[in-house]
């Protein structure tokens, strides 16, 4: 059985990466750290949005950043988050 605390941190994992954005930035950086500006590219929506998702997902530990002069880079920091991606590749048919 799952203790309470473990099924309430996965819970708030789950929330922070339930938008079919935010399961694309993990499946991004799944291949590594990428910038602000590769990440939007790859979504194709604007700066704006891709950066309140990105910070959604920091606040809540899934994601890490750095700056490097007036760049920001992100990457996973809770990897756990890539198995929801691997779930639904698998689940794919």
């Amino acid at each position: 059985i799952i203790d309470d605390q473990q099924l309430e941190k996965a819970a708030e994992t789950l929330k922070a990466v339930s938008h079919p954005a935010r399961l694309r930035i993990i499946e991004i950086l799944e291949q590594g750290e990428r910038s602000v500006t590769e990440i939007q590219g790859f979504l194709g929506i604007t700066q704006s949005l891709t950066s309140q998702h990105l910070s959604n997902m920091r606040v809540r530990g899934v994601l890490k950043s750095r700056k490097n002069g007036s760049m920001v880079y992100y990457s996973i920091a809770n990897p756990d988050v890539v198995k929801v991606i691997h779930c639904i590749r698998q689940g794919k048919h």
